[in-house]
């Protein structure tokens, strides 16, 4: 990344980037409550799954548990990409915050 790039631009940045981190962090724990529900699900219970704004019963849960997994792994991976830009940004920000400091 620039050092040339405007301390504002950094923090605007940083921010945007750990609320990002949060939300994807809180979706991952939301699914995995799911995926851990499911199962734990009595078996010839019924399970439903939104879609849009209607409710339909899940005929597979196999199938739905899976595709939860997948969607979480997903997320996952995207919440490891933003922590590493979070840790990048926070050191630009740190050198940033030492340069004004010293002038």
């Amino acid at each position: 990344m620039s050092e040339n790039i405007p301390l504002e631009q950094v923090v605007q940045e940083l921010q945007m980037v750990a609320q990002q981190l949060v939300s994807v962090q809180t979706q991952v724990r939301e699914l995995q409550g799911t995926i851990d529900y499911l199962a734990n699900q009595i078996e010839g219970n019924s399970v439903f799954q939104q879609v849009g704004p209607l409710l339909v019963e899940v005929d597979d849960i196999d199938v739905l548990s899976d595709s939860l997994a997948e969607t979480c792994k997903q997320l996952n991976g995207h919440a490891e990409k933003l922590s590493m830009r979070e840790s990048e940004l926070r050191s630009v920000y740190e050198a940033a915050a030492k340069k004004f400091e010293s002038a």
